[in-house]
C-alpha cells in the first residue's frame, strides 16, 4: 500500500511539473438507515429497522484513480479500484492499464484494456440488454460494450469525417488470441473479437444523428451477437435525445431434465441446438430537457426467440423448461434549483416477464425520491429508497441511501 501512495504522490508531482492530465476520484456509499414496515396489518410479522451501512462492494464503476497521460498522437491511461471492508491494507488493484498512439493522423490504436462502445446511455450508460433471459437477468445481463472489452488490441479508424470504423481483438491476459492445430482431429480455437461501424448525420433541421452496427463474438463456442441503432439529438444539452439500438443474439441452446417416472432413477432427456438465434433486444432510451426540468426513461426490452424444443417426441416446455421474454423500466424527473437537484426516480430492475407473472413482476419497482448537490469538491447524492412490496402479505422496503464522491 505505502509503495502505490508512494507512486500515485509522484504521479502526482510529474503532472504538475510535465502538464500531465492527472485525475483523481474517490466514492463512498451506503446507507444511514433502512428496514422494512409491515403494511397490512398481520400482527404476526415484524418490521425491522437498522442504521449506517457502509458499502464494501467493488468500487468498479467509479474508479478511486484515474491517472492518464496524453499527447496528440500517444498516451496511456492507469485505473485503480478498491474494495472498502474496513481492513488494514485494504484490497487495491488495478482495474485497468492501456496505451495508445497514432501511427497516421488516422488511425488510433489502442494496446492493453480496450472497450468499443457505439452508443452510451445518460441514464444507466452500462445497462443495455444483451438477449440473455430473464433468470440470468435477476444477477447480470447487462452489457454497455458493443463489440469487444477485455485485454487485448484495438484499432479505431476515421478515414472522412463523420465515419468511425473499429475492431478489436481480446484474449484472456497472457493467453493466445487463437490456436490453430495441424494434423490434428481437434477444431482451432479463438477469443473473443468484434467490430463497429458508426457514422454521424447532421439529421434533421441540423439536429445531430448517428447510426451504427455491431458485431461481436465470444470465441469458440461462445455468445454471438449483431447489433443496429440509431441515437437522435444532443445527448447533454436541451431539447430531446433518443436511443433505439436493436441487438441479436446467437448462442448454442442446451438444457436437460430427469423423467423420474421412467426408469429406476429417471431417464434423462437433453436438447440442444447449434448457435440458434436466442434472443432479440431492444434498448431504448429517451431524455429531454427544458430549462430547469430534465425528464429521463429507458424500456429495454427482450425477446426470447426459443419458446420451446423438441427432440426424440419430447417436448422441453413438459419437463419445466421456462424461457419467457421480459422487459425493465426506469423513469427519471429532475428540476434543477440554483445550488441542487430534486429527483423522482421509478424503476424495476429485476424483470417485468411476458408472462401469467406479468402483473406481478410489473408492479416490483423501486420508487426514490432524492436530492443531488455539489458543495466543496464533494458531490452528494441522498435519498429515499422504497422497495414496493408486488405480493400481498409483504412488507414494505426502505432505505435512506447516500453517495458521495471527491474528484480533483
Amino acid at each position: 500500500m505505502k509503495k502505490i501512495v508512494m507512486g500515485i504522490a509522484a504521479l502526482a508531482m510529474a503532472a504538475s511539473v510535465f502538464a500531465v492530465d492527472f485525475a483523481a476520484r474517490t466514492v463512498m456509499e451506503g446507507s444511514i438507515a433502512g428496514g422494512t414496515i409491515d403494511i397490512d396489518g398481520d400482527e404476526t410479522k415484524e418490521g425491522t429497522l437498522t442504521f449506517w451501512n457502509l458499502s464494501a462492494k467493488d468500487q468498479k464503476d467509479a474508479d478511486a484513480l484515474v491517472v492518464s497521460v496524453n499527447s496528440d498522437n500517444a498516451g496511456a491511461k492507469f485505473q485503480m479500484w478498491y474494495k472498502y471492508d474496513g481492513t488494514d491494507p485494504m484490497n487495491l488493484g488495478v482495474r485497468s492499464a492501456n496505451i495508445w498512439f497514432k501511427p497516421i493522423d488516422m488511425l488510433k490504436v489502442t494496446v492493453g484494456d480496450v472497450s468499443l462502445k457505439t452508443f452510451g446511455e445518460t441514464l444507466d450508460y452500462w445497462k443495455s440488454p444483451d438477449g440473455g433471459d430473464a433468470a440470468t437477468h435477476q444477477t447480470y445481463s447487462w452489457s454497455g460494450y458493443s463489440s469487444v472489452e477485455g485485454a487485448g488490441i484495438a484499432l479505431e479508424l476515421t478515414p472522412v469525417d463523420g465515419l468511425w470504423i473499429a475492431g478489436g481483438l481480446v484474449a484472456k491476459t497472457g493467453s493466445d488470441f487463437a490456436a490453430i492445430k495441424f494434423n490434428s482431429t481437434d477444431d482451432e480455437t479463438y477469443a473473443s473479437w468484434g467490430i463497429d461501424v458508426k457514422y454521424g448525420l447532421s439529421g434533421v433541421a441540423g439536429i445531430p444523428m448517428n447510426i451504427a452496427a455491431s458485431y461481436r463474438d465470444a470465441g469458440k463456442d461462445g455468445v454471438k451477437i449483431a447489433a443496429i441503432g440509431a441515437e437522435y439529438g444532443n445527448r447533454y444539452g436541451s431539447g430531446l435525445y433518443a436511443l433505439f439500438n436493436t441487438r441479436f443474439r446467437f448462442e448454442n441452446f442446451s438444457y436437460s431434465a430427469v423423467d423420474p417416472d421412467v426408469g429406476t432413477y429417471g431417464t434423462t432427456y437433453k436438447w440442444d441446438k447449434k448457435n440458434a438465434l436466442q434472443a432479440v433486444a431492444f434498448d431504448t432510451m429517451f431524455r429531454y430537457k427544458v430549462d430547469a426540468w430534465e425528464i429521463l426513461g429507458r424500456f429495454p426490452v427482450t425477446l426470447r426467440t426459443v419458446q420451446d424444443v423438441t427432440a426424440n417426441g419430447k417436448k422441453a416446455s413438459d419437463y419445466g423448461f421456462k424461457n419467457p421474454s421480459w422487459m425493465s423500466y426506469e423513469l427519471k424527473v429532475i428540476y434543477a434549483f440554483d445550488s441542487l437537484n430534486v429527483y423522482l426516480d421509478v424503476e424495476n430492475d429485476t424483470a417485468v416477464t411476458f408472462d401469467k407473472n406479468f402483473a406481478e413482476t410489473c408492479l416490483d419497482m423501486n420508487v426514490q425520491p432524492g436530492i443531488t448537490c455539489n458543495f466543496g469538491g464533494a458531490a452528494l447524492d441522498l435519498g429515499l429508497k422504497l422497495d414496493i412490496p408486488n405480493k400481498k402479505g409483504a412488507n414494505l422496503g426502505w432505505s435512506v441511501p447516500f453517495n458521495v464522491a471527491i474528484a480533483f
